[in-house]
């Protein structure tokens, strides 16, 4: 092919036949790589071929480990179960004029059970027991826009010999451009995110060696040394391998190296949870971060919105404090290549370059024109709604949440997921995926309970039994809200909040709790606590990709139900307290007033535990009107805050309100009090003396 476009075929037959056919189409080429649900069958296939060809084969639930590798020809056996995401990873791994095949059975592939599935039914569905909507939608894309040709086995022929790939082929002109704002070293950071195939490896490895070339102190890392082979190939080839050791860290070594460097690039960046990120950020003059585009990797949320905006608002003597690398032209295949837009549009992941809007957001924020409306899909409604699902699911991957193609096939044929949309006749403003959870047997709860048994999915009463122990979550029925976007220009008019009254109504006699489980922050957090939501739960390790906390809100829908939610609410709000001293050290302090002061509106009296006694009382008095020292009431300060902040009287966001808990907590004040305007221990004792005064009065 003269546009250097992949050739796309489709085997059908046993797996023996089909590794005839494409052994005979890739008979030119070197090492191709074959993939499916197991590849036993292929690894037995290829015993006696291995003497006279090297094959690699790669189980689907291994395919992240191709990210970065480039193949002349790559075989996908779809028979036995379809991997969304290792579609769409693999697909980007072959070259221009290479090979990208599909493995189907003769027999009628839609009725034959999908292994894959496994991984997106919860208990008790078995991948026997369930159609595959995304098995049906996937074929008839196959069959009707794709570039795959269907062969048959006296089509094949051997493609023609690839030329051997280029390590020192110049860069092109947008590389070119890239590496030039780079190197004028003008921003405190770079971030570069752009699709595969479009050279990002071979401009990092040629800046690489280039700056230490010009004797810059430089640093690589990534999540592992199999993603920047290409990288590598590109430093050594301008530097000779025996003449410079490519400077690759894994990055908690970097993090913990006391060396400052010039520049840090973090390849797959996405990848890296964001507390080591933001950490690695702190360890050069100048860092850039690399990744791909949304889609592959679901890279959205962590890398895209929370990362590049701390970027964008850090302190810096630089001209800019983050600026945008762009590569668009596609390098490892041709210009609009038919199998990157047919991957992209099937799977409805088409790059979307979001940076700027999420740096510079300058939408402005209003309602929906037009008369708004409610829809209900579920599995197979989405099929004859393939116009609403595109839309539905570029909300999701725009809004920052992880989302990958693996979410699209779930969406599809989990039974236990509701798909709610509020839209206008012009658009999808709105969008939330419900999961329907609960309902286990008491002998399943209890193996639950003693951490017997971890059935698929029930996040919530799951969670509540196994680390809560609350022997009754798991008899009750939820509703979780495990997504919910609105559209960027519309947030903050309230559309999350009536698509979630809306589910409310929905859920009317259908189940006795709405839930939902999320990375802990303050914005979040106040979302749900104004719709009626109450906290049970926090997890006591951070998200990887969020480095927060995972904290679980619950609304009652029945009375027996609200009954409960105010027992476990008042039951975690205790244990909540004890925990900041034991093990949230670093959780903010916003936070913790926004979770402390919810506690009044649905319960009438404060807990045992921080009740003032006369002695209490009688202690802060002589600290508030005389000259009890500080210390010597540490204890009772720290019950007396308590107790100011379940009774709502402290607000989240006032800095002397949020010293005063700081100093409860035995926490490092300095930089609050600077914030409240207070010049030193005095004036903040002076401070804490006012707000006391109500306590004791």
């Amino acid at each position: 092919m003269s546009d250097n476009h992949r050739h796309c075929f489709i085997l059908k037959g046993s797996p023996c036949e089909v590794l005839s056919e494409f052994l005979r189409l890739c008979k030119n080429f070197s090492a191709p790589l074959i993939a499916a649900h197991d590849v036993s069958q292929y690894d037995e296939l290829l015993v006696p071929l291995l003497k006279t060809k090297q094959v690699k084969t790669r189980s689907f639930k291994h395919t992240r480990q191709e990210l970065g590798s480039n193949y002349d020809a790559v075989l996908v056996d779809l028979t036995q179960g379809v991997s969304a995401g290792g579609l769409a990873i693999l697909s980007g791994t072959v070259r221009g004029n290479g090979l990208f095949a599909i493995a189907l059975p003769n027999q009628d592939w839609l009725k034959m059970a999908d292994q894959e599935l496994s991984r997106y039914l919860p208990w008790p569905y078995e991948p026997e027991q369930v159609y595959s909507n995304f098995k049906q939608y996937l074929l008839e894309h196959l069959k009707s826009t794709s570039p795959f040709q269907w062969l048959e086995p006296q089509q094949v022929s051997s493609l023609p010999e690839l030329p051997p790939l280029n390590a020192n082929a110049p860069l092109t002109p947008e590389q070119s451009s890239a590496q030039s704002c780079l190197f004028a070293e003008q921003a405190q950071s770079y971030v570069l995110i752009a699709p595969r195939g479009r050279g990002k490896s071979t401009l990092l490895g040629d800046s690489l060696a280039k700056l230490l070339k010009a004797g810059k102190r430089v640093a690589i890392t990534a999540p592992n040394q199999d993603a920047i082979v290409s990288l590598k190939a590109r430093f050594e080839s301008l530097l000779g391998s025996s003449n410079a050791e490519l400077p690759f860290y894994a990055p908690d070594a970097l993090v913990n190296d006391s060396t400052y460097w010039d520049f840090l690039f973090v390849d797959e960046a996405s990848m890296i949870p964001l507390p080591l990120l933001m950490a690695l950020n702190q360890k050069a003059n100048h860092c850039l971060f690399s990744t791909t585009n949304y889609g592959y990797e679901g890279s959205g949320k962590g890398f895209g919105i929370r990362f590049c905006r701390h970027l964008a608002s850090q302190k810096t003597t630089k001209s800019l404090a983050l600026q945008q690398l762009v590569l668009s032209q596609p390098i490892r295949w041709g210009e609009n290549d038919p199998l990157e837009n047919w991957i992209n549009n099937t799977l409805l992941l088409a790059p979307k370059d979001q940076v700027e809007q999420i740096v510079n957001p300058s939408v402005s924020v209003k309602p929906p024109n037009g008369t708004t409306a409610k829809k209900i899909l579920t599995g197979k409604n989405w099929l004859e709604n393939s116009d609403l699902l595109n839309d539905t699911f570029q909300l999701l991957v725009s809004a920052h949440y992880q989302t990958s193609a693996d979410n699209l096939r779930w969406i599809l044929d989990d039974p236990s997921v509701t798909s709610f949309i509020s839209m206008t006749a012009e658009q999808i403003h709105s969008v939330a995926i419900v999961t329907e959870e609960g309902h286990l047997p008491e002998d399943l709860s209890l193996a639950v309970m003693q951490g017997k048994r971890r059935p698929r999915g029930h996040l919530v009463p799951q969670s509540l039994l196994a680390h809560e122990g609350l022997e009754n979550a798991g008899q009750y029925g939820y509703w979780r809200i495990s997504r919910i976007a609105t559209e960027q220009s519309q947030q903050n008019t309230g559309l999350a909040s009536q698509l979630l009254s809306y589910i409310e109504e929905s859920a009317n006699k259908r189940c006795d709790f709405l839930c939902s489980s999320f990375a802990a922050t303050p914005d979040v957090v106040s979302f749900w606590l104004k719709n009626g939501y109450l906290p049970v739960r926090l997890g006591t390790a951070k998200d990887q990709a969020s480095g927060s906390y995972s904290i679980m809100m619950v609304k009652p829908l029945t009375k027996l139900a609200t009954q409960q939610a105010a027992k476990w609410h008042s039951g975690f709000m205790e244990q909540f307290s004890m925990n900041l001293l034991l093990q949230y050290a670093d959780l903010s302090i916003e936070l913790i007033l926004l979770i402390l002061r919810q506690y009044s509106f649905h319960q009438t009296e404060v807990p045992h535990f921080v009740k003032l006694t006369q002695q209490d009382s009688h202690n802060i008095a002589l600290f508030v009107e005389y000259h009890r020292p500080f210390d010597s009431i540490r204890p009772t300060f720290l019950k007396a805050t308590f107790n100011l902040a379940l009774q709502g009287q402290l607000t989240p966001t006032e800095p002397s309100h949020q010293l005063l808990l700081e100093a409860a907590l035995g926490r490092n004040t300095e930089q609050t009090r600077q914030s409240s305007n207070l010049s030193g221990k005095k004036a903040m004792h002076q401070s804490f003396k006012k707000l006391l005064s109500t306590v004791h009065s």
